[in-house]
């Protein structure tokens, strides 16, 4: 197993600090000693809610990944994100501010997972420039994507629909009815009818 994690690194994480990882071996050496690989079944949690300095930095290989959470009355579940594959999953309020963990992070597909701890994240942060330049940038572009989804939100159901079935096309393949209502706000029976309706549009 600790060969298979030295070689999901090698060709996933590494390429995404190209400078480090081929001039600065102990920045190899680093990575491989604090990441763990995960092998995720279906529909299984990575994380929930709670202190920020249990949360981990994920980095699916092949399942699809959304996050969600309830209402404080907790009769309402939302989905706050969507991540591809192959892309980085934190938290930045709870990674750099140590906000509490709100979410639950959930995998919809069986697969390998790669993951660091927060604690660990923000050590190689502090020793590294280009680690800590690509949160940042990662950060950022988290920040835009939420700035979006609340754009979406805003939007009469029908386009929500619509625009999130077309922006999210594997996700949608795999996702529930229900998960993809979560998703836009909207209740599974609500999400149905506006699919209904953009049938009767084709």
């Amino acid at each position: 197993m600790e060969l298979n994690k030295a070689k999901l690194i090698d060709k996933y994480v590494l390429p995404c600090f190209a400078k480090t990882a081929k001039e600065d071996r102990y920045f190899v050496d680093d990575i491989n000693s604090v990441c763990r690989l995960h092998k995720a079944v279906k529909f299984q949690k990575l994380e929930s809610p709670g202190a920020a300095d249990e949360g981990r930095i994920w980095f699916p290989i092949v399942p699809l990944v959304h996050s969600y959470y309830f209402t404080p009355d907790a009769k309402y579940k939302w989905g706050s994100r969507i991540w591809n594959k192959q892309e980085f999953i934190f938290y930045t309020s709870s990674l750099l501010n140590q906000q509490l963990r709100s979410d639950y992070i959930e995998v919809l597909e069986a697969g390998e997972l790669l993951s660091i701890s927060y604690p660990n994240l923000l050590a190689l942060m502090d020793r590294y420039p280009e680690v800590h330049q690509k949160i940042q940038q990662i950060s950022a572009s988290n920040e835009r994507h939420y700035r979006y989804h609340n754009q979406l939100l805003n939007k009469p159901p029908l386009e929500r629909v619509k625009q999130f079935e077309e922006e999210n096309y594997l996700f949608a393949q795999v996702a529930s009815n229900s998960i993809k209502a979560a998703h836009v706000g909207l209740t599974r029976q609500g999400y149905e009818i506006q699919l209904k309706k953009l049938a009767t549009l084709r």
